[in-house]
Order: C-alpha cells, then structure tokens, then sequence
C-alpha cells in the first residue's frame, strides 16, 4: 500500500516537473507571454485535468462494462461514449505529452493546421454533449416535435454564432499565437450558457410536472434531474472560466482547452451511463439485445420504478 502511495507521488511530482518545462518553453516561444504570468497556474491545471479524467474513467469503469460494451456497434450512443471517454482522454494525454514541442510548429504551416484541427475537437465536443442532453429532452418530453424545433434553432443559432469568427480569425493568423481566443469568444460564451440554461431549465419543468401528477415515474427524472444539474454546473464553470481567460491577460486560453476536454469527457460519458442505468431497470440487461438507451425511455414514466 504504502509501495503504491510511493509511486504515485513520484509520478505525479516527474508529470509535473515534465509539464513545468513545457509550460516555460510554450511562453518562452509565445507572443502572448507575460512576465508577471504565474506558471503554477497552468501547471496545476494540467495535471489536475488529466487526474480528474483519470479518476473518472477508473471509477466508472465498471458501469462501462455493464452497459456499454454489450451495446451492438450500429448504436449511435456506444461511439458517441468511446468518443468522449477514450478519444477525448487520448487527445488530452497526447497534447501533454507534446506540448514542448508545439512551440517549434507554430511558426510552421503546420501551426495553423494543429489550432483548426484543436478547435474543431473543441467545437465538436461541446456540440456532441448538447447532442447528448438534447436528446435527453426530446425523450423526456416523448419525442413532441416542438422540443426538437426549439431545440433545433437553438443549435443552430450557436453554429451560425461561432463559425463566422473563427473562420475570420484562422484566415488572419500570423502564425506564433498558441490558443488564442477570437475577439467574439464572449458571444459565444453567451449562446452556450443560454443552450444549457434551456436544458436544465425543461429538465426541471418536466421534473415538476411528474412529481406533482403521481408518485411514479419519480426515480427516474430524479435521476436525469440531477445528472442534467451536474452538467450544467461543470458546464457552467467551465464557461466562466472561459469568460476570465478572455478578459484575463495573465490567464492563457490552453487552460480553458485542457479543462473543456475534461469536463466534456466527464460529463458526456456520465450522462449516457445515466440513461443506459434508467433503461436497464425498465427492460433489464438482456444477453441477446442491446441497450436501447432513451430511445424509449418514456415508457419509465407510465411505469413504477421503485
């Protein structure tokens, strides 16, 4: 045991001490270098990610192999789960382990290729986890096709908002700048705190609505009522934290990548663990079909749970 302790210290302290160089020779190669730019910050938030990640995927593990290996591979919600757990946790171990060198490629072609291909994972991240919480709304309201209007324009209404200044913001790149924000990440900002308020908001509408009609049904929108709730908080801080790096000199806009990539894969792979949870205790696990997710799910609500 204390063996164990022992490692894990030391290879905490060789993680942190490998990011710390990293991190100097990043700003040391960055035109936004500042120096009053306190690199603890960013190094305590590096390793903080990836332990967090970590911790996560070591602690749900067992409720993957339950629920989601049995899934047959044609089930969207099985990719959209490897996509955020292993993918997302890949990409954050690889960009750790690559940062010393991502200074040498910025004045390079290869510069601008690596910040599209970043902030298309990071745009497609964001999206995929409203996907996710989108569809948990539509089952929740049965699939009413008013909720997938409102929930359609919505979305599209956050593309149209978000592309136009990143497309304007790569064609004018000279090149040196590591992860910058563009001029309108505040708007953006803004359009996406407004998606996950309407989320969490019909979520707790529709959580009032089964409560006060019948006692059944009710462990189950607790369920979704306090998996959407947590989302909506991490989400909700990692927002904020987006908006005081954007108006923050000293505070750099990788920190803001390395915690959307933690909170996205914590949240998305949570959020169908719940669903596929809530579905097993409706069918039960069956050895010859797959779980079908929320695709039914609101049949749980015509029926008692407890």
């Amino acid at each position: 045991m204390f063996l164990t302790l022992s490692l894990s210290t030391n290879m905490v302290d060789a993680v942190a001490d490998t990011v710390a160089v990293a991190v100097q020779t990043v700003y040391y190669h960055s035109r936004t270098a500042s120096s009053s730019f306190d690199y603890s910050l960013l190094i305590g938030s590096l390793v903080a990610t990836l332990a967090l990640s970590l911790w996560d995927f070591v602690t749900m593990f067992g409720d993957e192999v339950r629920y989601i290996w049995p899934m047959k591979r044609r089930h969207v919600f099985k990719w959209l789960y490897i996509f955020h757990r292993y993918f997302l946790l890949a990409t954050q171990i690889m960009c750790q382990i690559a940062l010393p060198f991502l200074p040498a490629m910025m004045s390079s072609p290869a510069g601008l290729a690596l910040l599209v291909s970043l902030t298309v994972l990071t745009q497609c991240t964001n999206f995929t986890l409203e996907f996710i919480l989108a569809f948990r709304i539509f089952a929740l309201f049965g699939r009413r096709p008013w909720v997938s209007r409102l929930l359609g324009c919505l979305t599209l209404a956050e593309v149209l908002c978000c592309t136009p200044p990143i497309i304007s913001f790569y064609r004018s790149y000279g090149g040196g700048i590591m992860f910058q924000l563009t001029s309108t990440a505040n708007i953006q900002i803004a359009f996406s705190m407004v998606m996950h308020s309407t989320f969490i908001a019909l979520t707790v509408v529709k959580h009032i609505s089964i409560v006060r009609a019948s006692c059944v049904g009710r462990n189950a929108i607790s369920q979704f009522t306090l998996d959407g709730t947590a989302t909506f908080l991490m989400v909700t801080g990692l927002l904020g934290l987006a908006f005081a790096t954007s108006t923050m000199p000293d505070v750099h806009p990788i920190i803001v990548f390395f915690w959307a990539l933690a909170v996205h894969s914590i949240c998305g792979g949570r959020l169908i663990l719940g669903m596929a949870r809530i579905q097993d205790r409706i069918r039960g696990l069956q050895e010859d079909e797959s779980i079908m997710l929320t695709t039914h799910i609101d049949i749980c609500f015509s029926e008692d749970l407890d």
